[in-house]
C-alpha cells in the first residue's frame, strides 16, 4: 500500500483501511474453515484491497491512483484544472469593460 502513494507525500494507510484488512483476513480464514488467520489470508486480503483501490481510485486522466477521488469525489488533477480555470475567468473578467 505504501508504494501506491510514494513520492507524493501522501498518507497511504488510514486506520479504517487497516481495520478493513483485518476483517478481510479474518473472513478469508473463515472461508477456509479456519479459526486462525494465517499469512496467506493476510496476503489475499492485501491483494483484494489493492485491487479495490485500483478500481475505485484511479484517475482516468492520469492513470495514477488518487485517494482524493474516494474522499472528495474529485481527483487532484480535476481540482487543479478547476482552480486554474477559475483564476483564468477572474483575470478575464477583470480585463473586460463593464457594460452599462
Amino acid at each position: 500500500m505504501r508504494k501506491i502513494g510514494m513520492g507524493r507525500g501522501a498518507v497511504t494507510a488510514y486506520p479504517r483501511q487497516l481495520e478493513s484488512l483485518i476483517r478481510l483476513s479474518e473472513a478469508h480464514a473463515r472461508m477456509r474453515l479456519s479459526n486462525v488467520v494465517e499469512e496467506l489470508d493476510v496476503n489475499e486480503a492485501t491483494r483484494l484491497h489493492k485491487e479495490a483501490i485500483k478500481q475505485s481510485a484511479t484517475d482516468p486522466k492520469t492513470g495514477q491512483i488518487d485517494m482524493e477521488i474516494l474522499m472528495t469525489g474529485m481527483s487532484a488533477s480535476s481540482r487543479a484544472k478547476r482552480t486554474e480555470l477559475g483564476k483564468f475567468l477572474i483575470q478575464t473578467l477583470k480585463k473586460c469593460q463593464p457594460i452599462l
